[in-house]
């Protein structure tokens, strides 16, 4: 808030008026072309005083910060990292300010800068099984209660989510479930 983003093929991103969902022509309303690649998801970024409102935004091979700036420009965007990949728009998942997610050959996370989540017990495990044709269907949420974030994915020749593999970020460990489990 007060903006609303738009975002898709070739790295377009579009930014209403502040306050006006539905104003995308006038006042400080506004469209920049970030990057090159489709962008597969976006999320609000907690920022500092003077800039705010922030976000990211995950292309198919890099990540995109948006800063306010006001006046004329409104937003700065500025590329993070341009050599990342995201298997799934639905594998971002926000864990107290940190963001992870799958990418096509590992895990990674952004907490300022953005770095492989080392997985040692079943990171092959995962990847080698992953129905890549069914990949957009990898989706991620989080149990706080237990400082888990869950990806769900379709394994095998599966066309629909059937296991899960389980970060633990308290623990910083890994497993994993079939599904509907509870995987405890």
């Amino acid at each position: 808030a007060p903006y609303v983003f738009a975002y898709g093929s070739d790295g377009f991103v579009q930014w209403s008026r502040a306050g006006y969902t539905d104003d995308w022509t006038t006042g400080d309303s506004g469209a920049a072309r970030v990057t090159s690649q489709k962008i597969v998801n976006g999320m609000p970024l907690r920022s500092g005083a003077g800039n705010a409102p922030s976000g990211l935004f995950w292309s198919l091979d890099s990540i995109v910060r948006a800063t306010y700036v006001g006046g004329g420009s409104v937003f700065q965007f500025d590329t993070i990292t341009s050599q990342s990949s995201i298997l799934s728009g639905q594998s971002v998942i926000e864990y107290d300010g940190l963001y992870f997610w799958c990418g096509v050959d590992r895990f990674l996370m952004f907490n300022g800068v953005v770095r492989e989540v080392p997985n040692q017990l079943n990171l092959n495990w995962f990847y080698d099984n992953l129905n890549y044709a069914q990949r957009q269907k990898v989706f991620a949420f989080k149990v706080p209660r237990w400082g888990e974030i869950w990806w769900c994915y379709p394994r095998g020749t599966a066309t629909e989510c059937t296991h899960a593999v389980i970060f633990n970020v308290r623990e910083e460990t890994w497993y994993d479930t079939e599904l509907p489990n509870s995987g405890r």
